[in-house]
């Protein structure tokens, strides 16, 4: 199932609480907070201080909350950090840019200067899922994160640190609303809204919206660069890059435009999936002072222009890390962010003393180890915001795979219409759950667009599969056995208010599959069970998984009514099962069946032996015996190799030693632990929600000391530490 709300959201330095706990005093001092979006196949990390990402996550790769991963699990990340930034001429005469990030080689520190903003409520969870403890009819998504933050503050909460650029501020309150969803069409975007409002007593004019980032696309897992050598592999470019017209027009402004800055990893060597990172503009809401609210977009640029307003732009720039002059620097004082967030890089122009431009430079930088570039995206111009006006920009961060034929390391540098093609696809789905009923994307509700017959704009309205079932896995030898419940069947979907159940699809990889980076990708459909009596599926009913009498498991408080046996497994490999509902769709409607999220409920599931009792247990055995360096299962680096130990205990001691007696390693046994053995493969190559064998466990052929050991025979001994039993054997390494 989705993991729950309740175990995303941390605080740092300080215990983590409840949900119900959120409810406190305006008077008290709210503490920093992050939460991590993982409901669908994309972990990103957001705080309650206007900005985004982890920082630190390439310096502990597996031990910290993903910054912007994809695939989960994976190891790639597609972020250092993003942060929200608003410019605007205030009625002193003051071009102020109030930022929630900056450039900075340490990230987020409370009161370094650049976070302006600081944090003014804790974050709430919300989900739309019955299940979740957070769900409530009011959430957007699967896994809402609410907060809010000011750029009035003195003093960083709960700290005597003041607060960088106190003279700048604008008197601004932004209410952060990030949302994210498990659905295989959702599930690799998070989308996030900023209400920006003026709580100040003066309007604000010429206001620009920016997000600013460092998207940086690496597998922290695999590679072995440090420090600026991380940084500086990315390529980076545009979609929908603006072509501006002496009257200001954009000149490509289709409603098929998508207007996303992206990232891609061009020049490392590492191990991975080649994939890119995104920011795309979906769009935002006006309190204009003259006529009210209204939609701000460059496809509106039409009704702007015939009211006598600049037309809505979309403004992308960039600048080098460090070591930059001119163009090229970073920005040093407000005048200079706030004429990067106005005036867009111009692309195709050549750079002040070099023969290609800057498009060319922004894509085959990285190819040379010289790529670190850093952006800002903004949108702009409001041209007033008065007292308790409002703007609300929404953004996506999206991330996707490059095609097949672009996998490898030849398909790392090519950017190009078919590299993009999946980016296209997860940014048009984007818009498409941004837009909801507004389907020609004007901001109105016209005429056959209100679906739900409410008369209002509904965002965010789409149609929904069944939700995924709750699955429970069993490893055995040579078998998974799958049991889920019934709770997809009772799904309501929010388009047509029916419940549109129509079956279940199971799906398995394959071994090896998990070498790949993205296991669940890889995931092949097994069987189909599927309603009678219709024509939509096979019509085969679910007689053949359906249990007679429901299930239990102890220490598990779900009810399980349905059973399908895996066979023919190999043991030690890694496979992935997952069970998804699917809908029968609405053909008048014009909706197609859709299916639930292969991720939502994935396990990752190591067949093997069964924990062993009593006098005529089989002795233990070692596998692959011998082992040569590598085995098929291992992966590129040295601690991330395995072999198993095999026919254990429930709770042994195993140890390994040399021929002449010296011991090589110690591990300890357990098999009510998921982890099968605590080694460097595991993060590599797995994941969490893990299902093991009860008698067996992997060892990274490591010495205590971490070293690889030699080849040659070495003996084991395995003792039962419930009964103090011993048993041995040997296995040969050969390099």
């Amino acid at each position: 199932m989705p993991r729950s709300l309740l175990a995303s959201v941390r605080r740092l330095a300080l215990p983590l609480f409840a949900l119900g706990a959120f409810v406190a005093s305006e008077t008290m001092a709210q503490p920093f907070q992050e939460a991590t979006h993982e409901v669908g196949n994309i972990g990103m990390t957001v705080s309650n201080a206007g900005f985004y990402g982890n920082s630190d996550v390439r310096n502990s790769a597996g031990a910290a909350p993903p910054s912007l991963e994809y695939p989960l699990e994976s190891g790639i990340e597609h972020l250092f950090e993003a942060g929200l930034w608003v410019g605007a001429l205030r009625a002193d005469g003051l071009i102020t840019v109030r930022t929630a990030a900056i450039t900075s080689t340490a990230g987020y520190s409370p009161g370094n200067t650049g976070y302006e903003m600081t944090q003014a409520s804790l974050i709430q969870g919300r989900s739309s899922i019955p299940s979740d403890p957070s769900f409530t009819p009011l959430s957007v998504s699967q896994q809402d994160f609410l907060s809010t933050f000011v750029d009035t503050a003195s003093v960083v909460p709960g700290t005597f640190t003041p607060t960088p650029d106190p003279a700048g501020q604008l008197g601004m309150s932004v209410e952060s609303r990030s949302y994210a969803w498990s659905f295989p069409f959702t599930e690799y975007f998070v989308i996030v809204e900023h209400e920006i409002t003026n709580i100040s007593d003066q309007p604000w004019d010429s206001v620009y919206v920016g997000m600013w980032d460092d998207l940086v696309v690496r597998n922290i897992i695999t590679t072995t660069d440090q420090g600026g050598n991380f940084f500086n592999k990315s390529g980076r470019g545009f979609l929908g890059y603006p072509e501006y017209a002496e009257d200001g027009s954009v000149s490509d402004a289709a409603t098929d435009s998508q207007f996303v800055s992206y990232a891609w990893n061009a020049g490392g060597t590492e191990e991975t999936l080649n994939t890119y990172g995104a920011i795309a503009f979906l769009g935002a809401e006006w309190d204009d002072p003259n006529s009210g609210s209204r939609f701000f977009h460059p496809f509106v640029q039409d009704a702007y222009r015939a009211d006598g307003l600049p037309v809505p732009r979309a403004n992308p720039r960039w600048w080098k890390f460090t070591g930059a002059t001119d163009i090229l620097d970073r920005p040093q004082n407000d005048l200079d962010r706030y004429e990067r967030m106005s005036i867009p890089t111009p692309l195709n122009e050549p750079l002040p003393g070099d023969a290609v431009s800057f498009g060319e430079r922004l894509a085959t930088d990285g190819l040379t180890a010289e790529g670190n570039w850093i952006s800002v995206f903004s949108v702009g111009p409001f041209t007033e915001v008065a007292p308790g006006g409002s703007i609300t920009v929404t953004w996506a961060f999206v991330s996707a795979l490059k095609p097949e034929e672009f996998q490898g390391q030849s398909g790392k540098p090519i950017d190009n219409e078919a590299s993009r093609e999946l980016l296209r696809n997860n940014v048009f789905w984007a818009q498409r759950t941004y837009a909801g009923e507004d389907f020609d994307y004007d901001g109105e509700l016209d005429e056959g667009e209100d679906i739900n017959g409410n008369g209002v704009l509904d965002r965010y309205l789409i149609p929904e599969p069944p939700a995924s079932p709750a699955l429970r896995v069993e490893a055995q030898r040579g078998r998974a056995i799958l049991y889920w419940d019934t709770s997809s069947e009772e799904s309501v979907d929010p388009i047509t208010g029916r419940r549109d159940f129509e079956g279940y699809r199971i799906y398995r990889t394959d071994p090896g599959d998990d070498l790949a980076g993205d296991l669940f990708g890889q995931a092949d459909l097994l069987v189909q069970f599927d309603r009678r009596g219709n024509d939509i599926g096979f019509n085969t009913g679910f007689d053949a998984v359906r249990l007679e009498t429901p299930v239990t498991f102890p220490g598990d408080d779900r009810t399980y009514e349905y059973r399908y046996v895996a066979e023919g497994l190999l043991s030690g490999w890694q496979y992935g099962f997952a069970v998804t509902a699917f809908d029968e769709g609405d053909r008048e409607a014009g909706l197609d069946s859709f299916e639930s999220s292969r991720t939502a409920n994935a396990v990752r599931v190591f067949p093997g032996s069964a924990a062993v009792t009593g006098a005529e247990r089989p002795a233990p055995v070692v596998y692959p015996n011998p082992y040569r360096v590598q085995a098929a299962w291992d992966g590129q680096s040295n601690s991330a190799r395995k072999l198993y130990f095999s026919n254990l205990p429930a709770r042994a001691e195993i140890r390994v030693y040399t021929v002449a007696g010296e011991i090589v390693a110690e591990m300890q046994h357990d098999a009510a632990d998921p982890s099968g053995g605590d080694i460097g493969w595991y993060g590599a190559l797995s994941g969490e929600n893990r299902v093991t064998a009860g008698g067996e466990h992997a060892w990274d052929i490591l010495s205590e000391n971490g070293l690889q050991i030699a080849g040659g025979l070495y003996l084991f001994s395995v003792r039962d530490l419930d009964t103090g039993d011993t048993q041995t054997g040997k296995f040969v390494v050969i390099r």
